[in-house]
């Protein structure tokens, strides 16, 4: 009886030392999650669902990378008028 109180004791600590291991990463996620969910490109809005939907399964990097792909492509500095129209003109 001794031996299974102790292990179900270890078990519970490990439990325990797991959900303290989640938490902050979690709340960092939610957190950025939040800021991105309002973010005006509808698709950083989607991507940022779709992440929070996937961030239980850490092992589909599709998602996780359609997610970086989407944020850097919506965050990217857009050139100015002037680095616009000089970049037409050479394509012209």
């Amino acid at each position: 009886m001794g031996q299974a109180a102790e292990l179900l004791s270890r078990e519970r600590r490990a439990s325990k030392h797991a959900a303290v291991a989640v938490r902050e990463p979690l709340t960092r996620v939610v957190a950025a999650t939040a800021t991105l969910m309002r973010y005006p490109d509808p698709a950083v809005a989607a991507v940022t669902e779709q992440l929070l939907g996937a961030y239980g399964d850490v092992e589909n990097e599709a998602r996780l990378e359609a997610f970086g792909q989407a944020v850097c492509t919506a965050t990217a500095p857009r050139l100015s008028w002037w680095a616009r129209h000089r970049a037409s003109r050479a394509a012209s």
